[in-house]
């Protein structure tokens, strides 16, 4: 009895340690930016607001809206709430407010890391639960501080994938002491995990679909215990049906569904699937000893220059030789731990293979916890197997050597946690932190307005920025159709049922609109100063001569018109005309609001 007490105060303390130490740059990210400046979210980040601060009211019964297109031209949105669900208890506790959603952010991230810890302690004790906290911190670290604090829904199934893995391990690789019932209730966890990572983004479809299917499969093998395996089923397919009922009912409730549009999207994609000799290049870069889950994304990251495919040949020996060592030494756990890692690598490796569309590197950030996790096994593999540890610990080494790792990752993270962590989209939050009072001398608490937006260059970050903000200060404000995945369905509105529209113009239109005689200027914002502003025109200049130069000339329009910025353009922009593109959004543009009568046209925008 005192031995098992004792061995659960090891476990906690062992487990809570690891937890704070990766959570410390996270709680620095979130303490340091809530102490600084309010923020006004814009862009995805009001979409994700949006979602969060009608929860009780209008439930959303979907996830964040995505690049996701219907057949008719329907935009979609990831397929579950459940990332909202998580953050909920935060952002009530915390008066709903932006600092909340990041906190609450922050929260999901800890939990993640706890769970993991706990996973991985049962599995292989303090070794694999440090090195499990080592995996965890360095991702975090790599990460940047974005994914520590913005309510991005890709950021948000990054960690939660990882305990995902562990509980398909639970159930495909046992412990010793592991009892069918404990394995089945693994399975039952997984269940529940998976569909939180799936809702969050549709990329871990695959994923999670194959390791579900196999993880069953071994489960019937290994237990002949018919009864069990029913029970199994069926608690999984009624815990499935709880974390999907929304999507379903948001399926029955209108047409399309948003599960229609994710199929007609993906079942049937208008874009070519990714090059052959790209998908090799991510691939080569993504399994990678010296892969971004260690150093960070980015054109000079080893993992995409010197080290891409040494460090891809170094994963794959590696791998394969913990593998080999394990069989031939008769550790059918080990054996079946790292078959378990290479089925997910595959999975993942056909997942790359097909891509459609542009490739964005966010899309695939479970490759890291992939690659991460199979090193890290690998790792406690090897100690385990050639008893490195007994002799670290023989040496004394162990301790000055953990210290010493942690310690530096540790300050390393948390230093740059501090002075890298900024507001996201801060130039948006300026913009609508100056807009909105000028806009609420002239608006009615009393009038409903309809939201109209003229953005040719941040997809609509200060228009969704606006409508969160003048929600927040009790307006009754809405969108147009066509914005219903980004801003929900109850706050859709027509030009026939509100009293006032407004227009949201960035750019150089606003001088078409302050010509404009039916427009009412209620408020203008340029966050540029006189020096930046001249660098922009100059800037507009050089991406049209550009654009006319590398024969593209039909995407000039799209400089003062709205649309998708030119940064997703099919086929891609060359290097320098993207690169001015990046700089001309950095330094912001002019905003200004109009009021407009219903049913008086604005020629100026159209």
């Amino acid at each position: 009895m005192f031995g098992s007490l004792r061995q659960r105060s090891l476990e906690c303390k062992s487990v809570g340690l690891i937890t704070a130490i990766v959570s410390v740059p996270l709680l620095i990210a979130v303490v340091t930016l809530i102490s600084r400046d309010r923020w006004f979210p814009a862009g995805d980040m009001a979409q994700a607001e949006l979602h969060m601060r009608g929860f009780l009211a209008h439930p959303p019964l979907v996830g964040a809206a995505g690049r996701i297109v219907g057949d008719a031209g329907t935009q979609g949105s990831h397929p579950g709430p459940a990332l909202w669900v998580a953050m909920l208890p935060m952002y009530l506790l915390g008066a709903r407010s932006s600092d909340a959603l990041m906190v609450a952010v922050v929260s999901v991230h800890i939990v993640a890391i706890l769970a993991a810890a706990m996973l991985a302690y049962r599995r292989g004790g303090r070794l694999l639960t440090a090195l499990t906290g080592l995996v965890s911190l360095c991702i975090v670290r790599s990460s940047g501080t974005d994914f520590m604090i913005e309510p991005w829904n890709p950021w948000l199934a990054v960690l939660p994938f990882m305990v995902f893995v562990l509980l398909i391990a639970e159930v495909v690789t046992p412990v010793l002491r592991s009892s069918p019932k404990r394995r089945s209730t693994m399975f039952i966890l997984a269940v529940a995990v998976g569909s939180y990572c799936v809702q969050c983004h549709a990329g871990y479809v695959p994923l999670v679909l194959a390791a579900l299917f196999g993880a069953f499969s071994v489960l019937i093998y290994d237990v002949h215990r018919k009864r069990l395996i029913v029970q199994t089923a069926g608690i999984s397919l009624l815990v499935g049906l709880v974390m999907w009922c929304p999507s379903i009912l948001d399926q029955w409730r209108r047409t399309p569904g948003n599960l229609s549009v994710l199929w007609q999207h993906f079942a049937s994609p208008s874009e070519p699937t990714i090059a052959f000799g790209s998908a090799v290049r991510v691939i080569a870069t993504q399994m990678n000893i010296l892969g971004p889950w260690l150093t960070g994304p980015g054109a000079h990251a080893p993992s995409e220059t010197w080290a891409r495919y040494p460090g891809f040949i170094a994963f794959v020996a590696l791998v394969l030789f913990v593998a080999l060592l394990a069989r031939r030494r008769g550790l059918s756990d080990l054996l079946r731990m790292q078959m378990m890692f290479c089925s997910f690598l595959i999975v993942g490796i056909v997942t790359v293979s097909r891509i459609f569309g542009p490739y964005f590197e966010y899309t695939i950030r479970w490759f890291w916890i992939l690659s991460a996790l199979t090193i890290a096994h690998s790792c406690f593999a090897l100690c385990r197997m050639f008893t490195i540890l007994q002799w670290l610990k023989a040496k004394r080494l162990l301790t000055t050597l953990a210290v010493a790792v942690v310690g530096t990752l540790l300050v390393t993270s948390a230093v740059q946690a501090h002075q890298r962590v900024h507001l996201p989209g801060p130039t948006d939050s300026l913009i609508v932190g100056e807009l909105i009072p000028q806009a609420m001398e002239r608006l009615d608490h009393q009038s409903s307005y309809l939201l109209r937006m003229y953005d040719p260059y941040t997809l609509n970050a200060t228009g969704f920025g606006s409508l969160l903000e003048l929600e927040r200060q009790g307006f009754d404000v809405g969108v147009e159709s066509f914005f219903a995945a980004a801003a929900l369905p109850h706050r859709i509105r027509s030009e026939l049922s509100v009293d006032e529209i407004l227009w949201v113009v960035v750019g150089p239109a606003i001088a078409r609109a302050d010509l404009d005689q039916a427009l009412t200027k209620i408020a203008h914002v340029d966050p540029r100063t006189a020096q930046e502003a001249i660098l922009a025109e100059q800037l507009l200049n050089d991406i049209r001569e550009g654009l006319v130069a590398a024969d593209r000339s039909e995407l000039v329009p799209a400089l003062d018109t709205p649309g998708a910025s030119l940064l997703f353009v099919e086929p891609a922009l060359p290097a320098p005309i993207a690169e001015m593109v990046r700089q001309l959004i950095l330094l912001g543009q002019p905003v200004a609001m109009y009021a407009v009568t219903p049913g008086i046209t604005v020629a100026s925008l159209q």
